[in-house]
């Protein structure tokens, strides 16, 4: 039998750690595009979902409200996104593909 190699522990955290890095830059580029530019916007949008599924991170908070889960298209408030606030619940309606999503308002 031959010799196994070690790996070490601090592969896996410092991954995470470029993984995390990664996607607050894609959240970055992907809030400030202009709204003419759809492909860049689009492209960021698969790539912080793909990476967020491969290193299985979740996605922040200020992300959510970003960008469709169902069709993947950044939403541009006005043209293809309706929010509506009931009852302390805020939603949120893809006007592309008629997907909603609900969040509890505080």
């Amino acid at each position: 039998m031959g010799k196994r190699r070690k790996r070490s522990g601090n592969l896996k955290g410092q991954r995470i750690t470029n993984a995390l890095e990664t996607q607050n830059s894609l959240i970055h580029l992907l809030k400030h595009t202009e709204p003419k530019d759809s492909t860049l916007a689009r492209s960021s949008v698969r790539q912080i979902l793909a990476l967020s599924r491969k290193h299985r991170i979740s996605l922040p908070s200020e992300a959510k409200n970003l960008f469709c889960r169902k069709c993947e298209i950044p939403f541009v408030y006005g043209s293809n996104v309706r929010t509506r606030i009931n009852n302390g619940m805020k939603i949120v309606t893809c006007l592309s593909c008629q997907n909603i999503r609900r969040y509890v308002v505080k």
